[in-house]
């Protein structure tokens, strides 16, 4: 992944906008990327969350509900997978596909909670935004 692609998605992040530069530069040091093709899965309702949420680098998700349809689509500076991180259960709450080729930086929430609590408190509030949202 190329830096550059990096710093343009955390700067259009609104969950990173405002903390330390240094805990932005750990984050992007310390990421995990993944890459997915078209239509490929990232995430499927139910899986286990494992404690992971990632940040879109590249390309299109689709939030895609039970009846098959998609709800929701995700792009360049946003957050997924933090819903079913902060749920009881620990499970995806709902299924993520890539609408085109997709880059993605992953981290375990129990290191966030190490790092950063401010961080942890906005990836609570996106999630329960989220949750709202959907359930209205």
């Amino acid at each position: 992944m190329d830096i550059k692609e990096i710093q343009n998605a955390f700067s259009k992040c609104e969950v990173f906008k405002g903390l330390d530069p240094a805990l932005v530069g750990l984050l992007i040091m310390t990421g995990n990327p993944a890459s997915y093709a078209e239509g490929e899965s990232i995430y499927s309702k139910g899986d286990p969350a494992g404690g992971t949420f990632a940040l879109v680098v590249s390309g299109k998700v689709s939030a895609i509900a039970q009846s098959g349809f998609a709800v929701n689509e995700l792009g360049v500076g946003e957050i997924i997978g933090e819903v079913g991180t902060i749920s009881q259960q620990g499970q995806r709450t709902i299924t993520l596909k890539a609408m085109e080729p997709t880059r993605i930086l992953k981290w375990n929430m129990e290191e966030i909670r190490e790092r950063s609590p401010e961080l942890l408190a906005k990836l609570k509030d996106l999630a329960w935004k989220r949750i709202k949202t959907c359930c209205e």
